[in-house]
């Protein structure tokens, strides 16, 4: 039996570095992006990403509203998580969620388990692009 994967796509080293983390203490399986032209080519790669979480504004050609609209291209069910402290939630669409910036951990980690279940619960229409 295999993890749920997430998908942590953020270009601040240390956030990234502390959201993966806690998420691999929780149980998840991580993958991490520095920018949403990386993330993008980790969903093209044929890893299994179930749930997606992003930032918004970051370097390169692809921010995280783009990365959300080409994920939903692949995968229309794969859940994404926007995170932002630029954006309200009504321009967040197509995201399945939005978190303002500064958040906690606790609030994502519940966010993410209402939406994709514990780290060992498998969803077959997520399984890649």
């Amino acid at each position: 039996m295999s993890r749920q994967t997430i998908l942590v796509v953020e270009d601040e080293f240390l956030i990234r570095f502390m959201l993966a983390d806690s998420l691999r203490e929780l149980g998840y399986q991580v993958l991490e992006a520095g920018d949403g032209d990386e993330g993008f080519d980790i969903l093209l790669s044929g890893q299994v990403v179930d749930l997606i979480v992003t930032d918004v504004r970051m370097p390169g050609a692809v921010d995280g509203m783009e990365l959300t609209r080409r994920s939903k291209s692949l995968v229309p069910a794969r859940p994404v998580i926007v995170c932002s402290a630029d954006l309200f939630k009504s321009q967040s669409y197509p995201a399945d969620e939005f978190l303002a910036k500064p958040y906690t951990f606790e609030a994502l980690a519940a966010l993410i388990t209402r939406m994709i279940g514990d780290p060992w619960q498998t969803t077959p229409q997520t399984r890649s692009a």
